[in-house]
């Protein structure tokens, strides 16, 4: 009887031991960390501002995501993320600070299982995590390969290995196609992305990711060899006479009729052929990294080479939204998503619905 009850304990142990071995789980971060997971994913936040929507969307619920960075929300709301996923309106995002300082107070609070952290900005942020004794993983920033990771990163953690070979192969196939369409082009248009204008003149320099969606999709980055400060005055705009002028989202209420409105500007060619556009903004902003690049890349070289770039980028559009999110897009959506209403004041009449184009 007493080895039968030695045995039976025996028995258990081992069965609990190799339960635990099967739920628990290591993976190496973007630093080369070690992290071990000891249990299925519960709650997890997301300092990396672009990273928020990529682990929804990996998801297709907010179910998981805890806490984010303010700047996701602003762009969730601005976007059409709060439409597909109206719960993640009610994410903290004050779990970060300036300069993606993360406030262990408010992360000790909302308790998650795992806080991705840049890797790249330094240990300053990244040990206070640790030292609360939470469970960290970086994310590293600036080249395509890098956002590849953090979709293998994501798809491994929350056990959606196949969604995110899925999202990988897209964005190669996209990147294939566009090196084979641009590689016999004869001339590129120079172009300049401003992050912001108004306030100030903005830009993103060569560590930005921009270059590479702007070389990509058949274009010349005029941001490519800035370092330092990345301020601009309008000497430098009419010194590069950008034949394109793209605007991002990260200054609110910034549209191409502001650049329109300065005069200083009315000689450069990007005014004076009406070629300055407001980038689109989808599940997040496209002029960062983020799981829609791929229809960014293809809206890109449709602005840079409207003759000979044609893509179906609405049909395109609503077959990745299903594959993302899982969700169908209509055609007032997609207007939104492409800025229809801000851009008309520009040469845009190819991204325009064929029910609605004048």
């Amino acid at each position: 009887m007493k080895n039968k009850l030695l045995l039976l304990t025996f028995c258990f142990c081992y069965i609990c031991s190799l339960s635990a071995q099967a739920t628990s789980q290591q993976f190496t971060d973007m630093n080369g960390r070690i992290v071990t997971l000891d249990k299925p994913l519960e709650r997890v936040v997301v300092i990396p501002i672009p990273a928020a929507s990529m682990l929804v969307g990996m998801d297709e619920s907010t179910d998981k995501l805890v806490g984010m960075h303010p700047f996701a929300k602003v762009a969730a709301k601005e976007g059409i993320f709060s439409q597909l996923f109206p719960t993640i309106l009610s994410v903290r995002s004050d779990t970060v600070g300036n300069n993606f300082v993360p406030n262990i107070e408010t992360l000790l609070n909302v308790n998650p299982d795992l806080v991705w952290q840049w890797g790249h900005r330094g240990d300053d942020i990244i040990a206070p995590i640790e030292n609360a004794g939470l469970t960290v993983a970086t994310l590293n920033y600036g080249k395509e390969e890098y956002t590849q990771q953090w979709i293998t990163l994501m798809g491994l953690t929350l056990d959606k290995p196949e969604k995110a070979q899925q999202m990988i192969h897209w964005r190669n196939d996209v990147i294939d196609q566009l090196q084979k369409a641009t590689a016999a082009l004869s001339a590129k248009p120079k172009v300049l992305y401003l992050s912001q204008f108004n306030n100030s003149i903005q830009t993103f320099g060569s560590t930005s990711h921009n270059n590479f969606d702007i070389e990509l999709a058949g274009g010349i980055s005029l941001n490519k060899d800035i370092t330092g400060a990345r301020t601009l005055n309008i000497e430098q705009i009419l010194v590069w006479d950008p034949d394109i002028i793209l605007l991002g989202n990260f200054e609110q209420g910034l549209k191409p009729q502001d650049v329109y409105d300065n005069v200083l500007l009315s000689d450069v060619a990007a005014v004076k052929h009406k070629r300055v556009f407001k980038l689109p903004i989808g599940g997040f902003i496209w002029d960062a990294p983020n799981q829609e690049t791929p229809l960014y890349w293809l809206w890109l070289s449709m602005i840079f080479h409207p003759d000979k770039m044609q893509w179906p980028l609405r049909q395109e559009m609503i077959k990745q939204y299903q594959m993302l999110y899982h969700s169908t897009l209509n055609q007032q959506q997609i207007d939104q998503i492409l800025q229809i209403k801000l851009n008309q004041i520009s040469d845009y009449d190819q991204f325009k619905f064929a029910d609605t184009a004048q």
